[in-house]
């Protein structure tokens, strides 16, 4: 009895650490940070990160994009994630955030969603200054960061 006993233990024990280690997945990450002078004038639009995704798989976004306006009056600046650099359209699930700034204020737009990448792929954040004549808007901070599971 006490033999078939430990022999069901053992069993379950092995049958638990297969189980488990079959489950268990490591995920991997990759991250670009940005930071300079990005100056978007009234209307202007720019790359201001790219990050590279090396393989196939469905990836999660996070990050962020951190702007002062450094213009003579109130600016609203919308970023998104694009394929291409200075690409017009987003990614379908990506990021398109936007605030606006008032005169000497940082605004802080979130770049969360997900993307699925066929194959490696290059990640453009691009943000433009929807504001008028004579504004800019000067990129300061960001990052983005990419999990594959």
């Amino acid at each position: 009895m006490k033999s078939s006993i430990r022999t069901f233990v053992l069993a379950a024990f092995a049958a638990a650490t297969i189980l488990a280690t079959a489950h268990s997945a490591s995920a991997q990450i990759y991250s670009s940070n940005g930071s300079g002078d990005h100056q978007l004038g009234a209307g202007g639009t720019a790359s201001v990160m790219v990050l590279a995704l090396p393989s196939a798989g469905t990836y999660m976004l996070g990050g962020q994009q951190t702007f002062a306006n450094t213009g003579n009056q109130s600016e609203t600046v919308v970023c998104w994630v694009s394929t291409v650099n200075g690409g017009t359209t987003a990614i379908p699930f990506g990021p398109e955030s936007y605030a606006t700034a008032t005169v000497g204020a940082f605004v802080t737009l979130p770049l969360n969603g997900s993307y699925t990448a066929t194959g490696p792929t290059d990640l453009w954040v691009v943000c433009r200054n929807t504001g008028g004549a004579g504004s800019i808007a000067l990129g300061t901070w960001g990052n983005i960061t990419a999990i594959l599971w």
